[in-house]
C-alpha cells in the first residue's frame, strides 16, 4: 500500500507539470491571439483588372490569378450535364479531367495542399502558398484582418477552410493566387 501512494504521488505530480505547461500555452496563446485581434483590418482590394463571367442559376466559377492583371477563369455547370462535385477538390478534379487544369497538391491531415494550380507554383522557399478565396458565406474567414476582395458585386474573401472543405453550390466563385506568410 506504501508502495501504491508512492505510484500515485509520482503520478499526481507528473500531472501537474503537464496542467502547467498546459495552462502556460494557453495563457501565451491567449496573449497572442488578443494582441493580433487589435489590429487594423486592412481595406478590401478592389481586383478592378478582374470582370467576374456570367453565369446561369446552376454555375460555379473557378478563377486563377496568374500576373498581375491575367487571369484564367473557368465556369462549371453543377448538376446535370456538368459535374456532381460535392467540394472544392472534386470540382478541381473535375477541372482537371475536363480541361486539362494543371493541379499539384499533396495529402495532408486536412486533406489536399495546393502547391500549384494552373500556370502558378507556390515557391515554399520564398514563404509563398497558394491562397484560396470564395465568395461562398459559410466558409469565409472572419478573424480580424482577413485579407478579401471586392470583385464587382461579389466580395471575395480568404477561405476559413481547405480545398476538400469548401463548399461547391450555384453562384459560388473559388479565387486563387500565390500570397505569402
Amino acid at each position: 500500500s506504501v508502495h501504491g501512494g508512492t505510484f500515485y504521488a509520482e503520478r499526481r505530480k507528473k500531472m501537474r507539470k503537464k496542467l502547467a505547461i498546459l495552462t502556460a500555452a494557453v495563457v501565451i496563446l491567449t496573449c497572442v491571439f488578443a494582441f493580433t485581434a487589435c489590429d487594423d483590418k486592412p481595406e478590401m482590394q478592389t481586383l478592378s483588372e478582374l470582370t467576374l463571367p456570367q453565369m446561369e442559376d446552376n454555375q460555379a466559377c473557378v478563377i486563377i490569378k496568374e500576373g498581375e492583371s491575367k487571369y484564367s477563369c473557368f465556369v462549371v455547370t453543377l448538376g446535370e450535364g456538368g459535374t456532381t462535385a460535392q467540394n472544392g477538390e472534386q470540382l478541381l478534379q473535375y477541372l482537371q479531367e475536363k480541361s486539362n487544369l494543371a493541379l499539384n497538391w499533396q495529402d495532408s491531415a486536412y486533406g489536399k495542399y495546393l502547391l500549384g494550380i494552373g500556370n502558378i507554383t507556390a515557391d515554399e522557399s520564398k514563404g509563398e502558398f497558394v491562397a484560396i478565396f470564395t465568395s461562398v458565406e459559410k466558409d469565409k474567414g472572419s478573424w480580424a484582418g482577413v485579407p478579401s476582395y471586392q470583385a464587382g458585386e461579389t466580395e471575395l474573401v480568404s477561405s476559413a477552410v481547405g480545398i476538400s472543405e469548401m463548399t461547391v453550390q450555384p453562384g459560388a466563385v473559388i479565387y486563387f493566387e500565390i500570397s505569402t506568410y
